[in-house]
């Protein structure tokens, strides 16, 4: 039967073909649990994350700050793959296995009953022999019980195998998406020089299985194959029933129906790719056995950014205005893997690695920011992350067929075609309010930024408050959603803890209506004096 590793790995399974640019999405809990805010209102260390303009836009009593260690991860599973995938395998494989194979005190399944089936012929040609009409009516009659039972399980086995393509077509192409983020970072804030170090590492990973059309073409194959054996089956009974109406054979009859019965050892049916799908009365090894063809891949792409932040304050028109730069060599590593889904859940580490495609490359990001009001309590902040840009390889995948143990099966190799990562550059702007106990912040992204892969394409609007108990004690909470598509809200929450300068922080989101479409966790420690 086809092998169960097409549902189980359907869980993990991941595809591409054209990639372009990561969200524009630092994974620091206090941003994270802020909605993703931050080009407006991040502390000194989380500046070159966001804004490096900001290391001149805290007070004459700021030190230093270092973050170590940052680390968030969010998955995105817009089109619930992994819960179809878990229906598949606990309930609509086992169910379409069931109508196949049979079930424990249930039924025989189709496959018994067609070995029945062709038993009842087998004793109907015997009946023939003997030239007996009463022997030939009762093996007839035999006959048409079994093709009453078979007739049964093939509206079963049709209705299980509907139930499996449709959600295996459900799932084909569903992305599923995952983002890693980890950071450290020192950094002297001044109005006059400031400066920060900076290192963040994100992993992009895009996913999706793909059913192909040659395995919805075989299981759509089952039924037909044992439906035209039944109804030549059936024409058979019918032209006995003729033949001994008169409970009489003579030998011209008996002759032909002899004829009629042999032509059912005859039959055969091929599956749309010329796969054999019955003979000799039954389903074929080959059908027992399918080789699958549906694949599974994915594309990584990682960006490690080493940057040296410097910012100070102009005076532009009698307004304190702070501009930074973060000059910063990036080493991207882009990884194309794939597997027919029969394999995808033994992957070769070597084949993996060599997968991967390596470049460096020089980047920039240049941000401003403006304080206003009053008391200064207000800012806005303006960012352009990346403005060098910068397009990478990744190399095509080779699948290579393997048997059921893993080895090669000494069919042809195919490829699937590679693609361009593009680091387009990033535009955002945002606003906020900073008060003695409460900040508020708006961040959006002023362009719509392309999807890794298959996923929606982003343009984030956020919006998020923090409450500061007796500097000691941080509740956060925080909205996002996205512009280029519907059905992403995420709410956010998060705590943290500043004894002593020593900062702690922890932060959680999720989709507002669907928490296990896309969900995402961040902490971090951080030392602010």
């Amino acid at each position: 039967m086809i092998k169960r590793s097409l549902l189980a790995t359907a869980i993990a399974a991941m595809s591409v073909q054209a990639t372009n640019a990561a969200p524009f999405l630092p994974m620091d809990a206090r941003g994270l649990a802020m909605g993703n805010t931050g080009v407006a209102s991040a502390q000194r260390a989380h500046a070159p994350a966001y804004n490096p303009s900001l290391l001149s836009q805290g007070s004459d009593d700021d030190d230093f700050a270092l973050l170590f260690p940052q680390v968030g991860v969010d998955i995105a599973d817009e089109e619930e793959l992994i819960d179809e995938a878990e229906k598949i395998s606990d309930d609509i494989f086992p169910a379409f296995e069931d109508a196949i194979e049979g079930a424990a005190g249930v039924s025989e399944g189709l496959d018994a009953n067609l070995d029945t089936l062709t038993a009842r012929i087998d004793q109907l040609e015997t009946a023939l022999g003997t030239g007996d009409a009463n022997q030939i009516a009762t093996a007839n009659s035999n006959l048409k019980d079994a093709l009453t039972t078979v007739d049964s399980d093939l509206v079963l086995t049709q209705s299980a195998i509907s139930d499996l393509t449709g959600s295996l077509g459900k799932i084909s192409g569903s992305p599923l998406s995952a983002r890693l983020g980890v950071a450290s970072a020192l950094a002297i804030p001044s109005k006059k020089f400031a400066a920060a170090i900076s290192l963040q590492g994100s992993a992009n990973v895009s996913a999706r299985i793909n059913f192909a059309s040659r395995d919805l073409n075989l299981l759509d194959s089952y039924v037909p194959a044992a439906q035209g054996y039944v109804n030549a089956t059936e024409d058979v009974t019918d032209e006995i029933d003729s033949a001994t109406a008169d409970n009489n054979v003579d030998a011209q009859e008996s002759s032909d129906l002899q004829d009629a019965v042999d032509a059912l050892g005859e039959y055969s049916y091929e599956a749309d790719d010329g796969t054999l799908i019955f003979s000799d009365g039954e389903l074929t090894d080959e059908a027992r056995n399918a080789d699958l063809t549906s694949t599974a891949e994915f594309v990584a792409v990682a960006v490690v950014d080493l940057g040296i932040s410097f910012s100070r304050e102009f005076m532009i028109a009698d307004e304190a205005v702070a501009i930074g730069i973060t000059p910063k060599l990036q080493k991207i590593m882009t990884y194309h893997y794939a597997d027919e889904v029969d394999g995808f859940d033994d992957v070769d580490e070597d084949d993996l690695e060599d997968s991967k495609e390596e470049y460096s490359h020089f980047n920039m990001d240049i941000g401003a920011s403006w304080r206003f009001g009053a008391d200064k309590t207000w800012m806005v902040g303006l960012v352009a992350k990346n403005i060098m840009g910068g397009e990478f390889d990744y190399a095509d995948a080779v699948v290579t067929p393997k048997d059921e143990d893993g080895n090669p099966t000494g069919e042809p190799s195919y490829i699937l075609e590679g693609g361009k990562v593009s680091l387009d550059p990033q535009f955002r702007a945002g606003v906020a309010y900073s008060g003695e106990w409460v900040s508020a912040a708006f961040d959006i992204d002023l362009v719509e930024n392309d999807p890794v892969a298959y996923e929606s394409a982003t343009q984030f609007a956020s919006l998020g408050a923090e409450f500061d108990l007796f500097d000691t004690l941080q509740l956060r909470a925080g909205y996002r959603t996205n512009l280029s598509a519907s059905g992403s809200d995420i709410v956010s929450v998060g705590f943290g803890l500043s004894p002593f300068g020593v900062h702690i922080d922890i932060a959680g989101m999720a989709n507002i209506d669907d928490p296990e479409s896309e969900a995402g966790v961040a902490l971090e420690t951080g030392f602010y004096f």
